[in-house]
């Protein structure tokens, strides 16, 4: 059933939070409306928020204005008169000391007279009365004037000055008021004692103390002036109705006491100031109820409730039941025989807070809220026409929420509201506290939105003012892009049975409003607008080769060759101008076909030559041809060491390494042809590569060995010292790059290898070391003395061996290998990594070879990991060697 619109707030019992009481210990205790009359004080109740379960008829109005009762919204009683106290400054400077004085002040010690004197003698001075109660005048000496009220020292300083002064006249008035000590003590908030004005009341000596506590009285002020009570005060005459009455001035030394509580009542519910009194001759529930400020009208008079405690026995309830409100005298004459006690609790309850003759609309309505009932009314009385409803309501259905006699429990009927406003006659029949409900129409459907896609500026989900049509949704989307297709946009609709059609329109017909494609949207369609076909697949031209900026271009209608050349950047020095090369596809069906390869004459197409500055064609490919041996131009290689003239020279294309040395003076007298450093940077790069490939191998096996199992102590060991091996060898790796060498033969006889295959060919960018002679062989690796040996011709590896104390019992006897001073390697045959074979112990050196004795692998790991450690052991060694040479 769907629920109503525009409802009331609905007060904290229907919107699901009440308030419920806590003491000081913690107890809960029951509802405002019944916790226990002696426990009113805000230091006595706190109030504590919870959540219940929500009224589910709170958004009935009719049932709305019966559950709301005035009397639980009602604020915890206080004493009366204590908020005067408290919104009041106690500061003594705060207080206005020049307030006027009449002529009955009677003037004491302290007050300083401020006296005019005209006639005979115009004059004005100002005299402080001394302690002794005199002034000193002019000519006359002292004047007692202490205790005197104003008018009569007026008239006495008038008289004196008159027997010196010839017709003078004198004014007297109060310059400067004294201030008086008083005590104020009793159930006060500060006693003690206060310096006040001497124009001070009981009442300022109250108000500067802080007032009374909640245990004292404000009903019997005691105002003594030494022993002598001087006149007692009722706070009340001030407090209910702003009089002050001829309470007696305060004098020097006066006593003001605040005497314990007296009798009380509490007054609460229907009354104008509800709160607990204090009683001071008040007996009857007539002068309580005055003290209140009397019933509202909305109390009813028919159910007044007391509560009472009999003393010392129990507490008891009276209730007290008027007659009707007409009868005012007899109302009075009960509620003057009513007596009330100390302690008494007066409630007076609130009559019905609803109207029973009352009907409701809400909802979809001009002007919803609570309208008089009337018998025989009829729905037409309260909805005539439509214009007494919002646009658009549900045509069919409204309904109307009754509350059922005697338990007021709701029903709801509905009824056809477009048949009602057609026959008012048929229009159903209404009853008291009838509630009518009248609905929108987007209540019960969808409102109406559109969704719009694709190439407008704001894609997204509208919702439509009543009948749009398709151009108007375009410009809810903020029209479409530079870059839409006009051609076709596809439009979807979701049929009544949940199934989808498309429909293809015009969209530049639509935008010009053409009523066949400008089509009515309906909820839920979605437009999809396209992107214009030669943005999504542009016609593009590629060029390549000798531009400044090569790359894909789109083609425009026009474009020739020499404006896809200037698009590109323009060539550049290198450009071979004489011919270029233009690439071109045709379409054939629906694949494409290699077409034609033309030559084109750069130059003239440069020159705007139509023969050769053809029109280009989408996926053309024009190259640019580089300048033969432009990349030899600038060539030079560096030549170091033992040579007559070091230093960087040109080469030529296909110069040889004999040439360099010819042109740097040949080999010197220390020069050490053999061995020789050629360094190149493309092997320089292709050894770098497999270089840092060994490097992630190792990292690898190094990983798989941990991994290993170790669950003896041979094995463990085993492990241990595998991963050791394999860890400083890896340091060894990722301490020697490669510098790129490349290996060759050459001797000091330059003719002896010149233009043969020894001769290489120098390429741009190597560098050429010829170091000097080298007097050692060196040893290293798994020997007793690691060293240089010196050189002794004739010797093989095995001597040289022998001289740095033979291999160790880790050496590895089968994997030796000798790296020449001219970068060659000897290994022996046996050697499973498939080095360069050969016997290396019995080889014959020459100065500058290094023999390497490795280490031998513990077996673990398998195969693969011995021939890794041995490629690894080679690499470090080399790059150790050459460092030897070159350093």
């Amino acid at each position: 059933m769907p629920t109503g619109r525009n409802l009331p707030a609905s007060p904290d019992e229907l919107n699901g939070t009440t308030e419920v009481f806590t003491g000081k210990n913690g107890r809960e205790l029951p509802s405002r409306a019944n916790y226990p009359r002696g426990m009113t004080k805000e230091e006595d109740v706190t109030p504590v928020r919870m959540v219940h379960r929500a009224n589910p008829y709170a958004d009935i109005p009719s049932l709305y204005d019966m559950y709301v009762q005035t009397s639980v919204h009602q604020r915890p009683n206080e004493r009366f008169g204590l908020a005067a106290f408290r919104n009041t400054s106690n500061d003594p400077r705060a207080i206005p000391m020049d307030l006027p004085v009449g002529p009955d002040y009677v003037i004491g010690p302290g007050d300083g007279l401020a006296i005019d004197l005209w006639g005979g003698v115009s004059q004005r001075f100002v005299r402080v009365v001394d302690r002794e109660g005199r002034v000193s005048l002019p000519e006359v000496g002292p004047l007692l004037v202490s205790g005197r009220n104003l008018a009569d020292v007026q008239q006495a300083v008038q008289q004196v000055l008159r027997t010196q002064y010839r017709d003078v006249s004198a004014d007297v008035s109060l310059s400067r008021l004294r201030t008086v000590r008083v005590y104020v003590v009793g159930d006060v908030t500060a006693p003690g004692a206060y310096d006040i004005s001497s124009l001070s009341t009981p009442l300022n000596a109250l108000f500067a103390a802080g007032g009374v506590t909640p245990r004292g009285s404000l009903r019997a002020l005691k105002h003594y002036r030494g022993k002598l009570l001087v006149e007692e005060v009722d706070a009340y005459d001030l407090l209910l109705h702003g009089v002050r009455s001829d309470m007696r001035r305060l004098e020097n030394g006066d006593t003001l006491l605040v005497p314990s509580l007296g009798p009380q009542v509490t007054v609460d519910g229907m009354v104008r100031r509800p709160a607990i009194y204090e009683l001071h001759g008040e007996s009857s529930l007539a002068d309580v109820l005055e003290l209140a400020g009397g019933i509202l009208p909305t109390a009813t008079l028919r159910h007044i409730e007391v509560q009472r405690i009999e003393t010392h026995e129990k507490r008891t309830m009276l209730t007290l039941d008027l007659l009707p409100a007409g009868d005012a005298d007899s109302i009075k004459k009960q509620l003057d025989a009513f007596k009330i006690n100390d302690g008494d609790e007066v409630h007076i309850f609130p009559i019905a807070p609803y109207n029973e003759d009352a009907i409701y609309i809400q909802g979809h309505v001009q002007r919803p809220g609570r309208y008089s009932y009337k018998l025989g009314m009829n729905l037409s009385d309260l909805i005539g026409s439509y214009k007494d409803l919002l646009p658009e309501p549900a045509p069919h259905y409204a309904e109307i929420v009754r509350l059922n006699p005697p338990d007021f429990h709701p029903s709801v009927e509905s009824f056809d509201l477009t048949a009602a406003l057609a026959n008012p006659a048929s229009a159903p029949k209404l009853q008291p506290l009838d509630t009518v409900r009248v609905f929108s129409r987007y209540d019960f459907e969808p409102a109406p939105e559109v969704w719009i896609g694709g190439e407008v500026r704001e894609p997204g989900k509208y919702r439509t003012s009543g009948q749009a049509h398709l151009r108007d949704a375009v410009y809810l989307a903020g029209g479409v892009t530079q870059d839409a297709s006009l051609d076709s946009a596809q439009l979807f609709r979701t049929q009544p049975d949940g199934t989808m059609k498309i429909l293809s329109v015009d969209l530049r017909e639509a935008l010009a409003g053409n009523p066949m494609d400008n089509v009515v949207m309906q909820p839920r369609d979605r437009l999809l607008v396209h992107r214009n076909l030669s943005r999504v697949d542009p016609p593009t031209v590629f060029i390549k080769g000798e531009v400044a900026k090569p790359g894909r271009y789109p083609l425009t209608t026009n474009m020739r060759v020499e404006d896809l050349v200037r698009v590109a950047g323009g060539l550049k020095r290198s450009a071979y101008t004489e011919s270029a090369d233009l690439a071109r596809f045709e379409m054939n069906g629906s694949q494409k076909a290699p077409g034609d390869r033309l030559e084109l004459n750069l130059a003239a197409a440069m020159n705007g030559d139509p023969k050769t500055d053809v029109p280009l064609r989408d996926g053309d490919i024009l190259t640019i041809r580089q300048l033969p041996r432009w990349a030899d131009i600038g060539a030079s290689v560096t030549v170091r060491g033992e040579v007559l003239h070091p230093g960087t020279y040109g080469i030529g294309p296909g110069e040889r390494l004999s040439s360099v040395l010819a042109r740097s003076g040949g080999l010197g007298p220390e020069a050490y042809a053999y061995g020789a450093v050629l360094m190149r940077r493309e092997v320089r790069e292709l050894q770098l590569k497999a270089h840092m490939e060994l490097v992630q191998r190792v990292k690898t096996e190094q990983v798989t060995l941990k991994a290993l199992p170790d669950t003896d102590a041979d094995q463990k060991n085993a492990k241990l010292t595998a991963i050791g091996q394999t860890e400083a060898t890896l340091a060894q790796l990722q301490a020697s790059a490669p510098i790129g060498r490349v290996v060759m033969h050459i001797s000091p006889d330059m003719k002896s290898w010149q233009n043969t295959t020894a001769d290489v060919a120098v390429r741009d960018g190597d560098v050429l070391f010829v170091p000097k002679k080298a007097g050692y062989v060196m040893v290293n690796g798994q020997v007793f003395n690691p060293t240089a040996v010196s050189y002794r011709p004739g010797h093989s590896a095995k001597w040289y061996l022998s001289q740095a104390g033979g291999v160790t019992q880790l050496a590895d006897k089968k994997a030796v290998f000798v790296i020449r001073a001219d970068g060659s390697v000897i290994a022996a045959k046996n050697n499973s990594s498939g080095w360069w074979g050969g016997d290396p112990m019995s080889a014959t050196l020459r100065g500058g070879d290094m023999i390497v004795v490795p280490e031998k692998a513990p077996k673990i790991g398998g195969r693969n990991w011995a021939l890794i450690m041995q490629s690894a052991q080679l690499a470090s060694s080399v790059a150790l060697a050459v460092a030897y040479i070159h350093p």
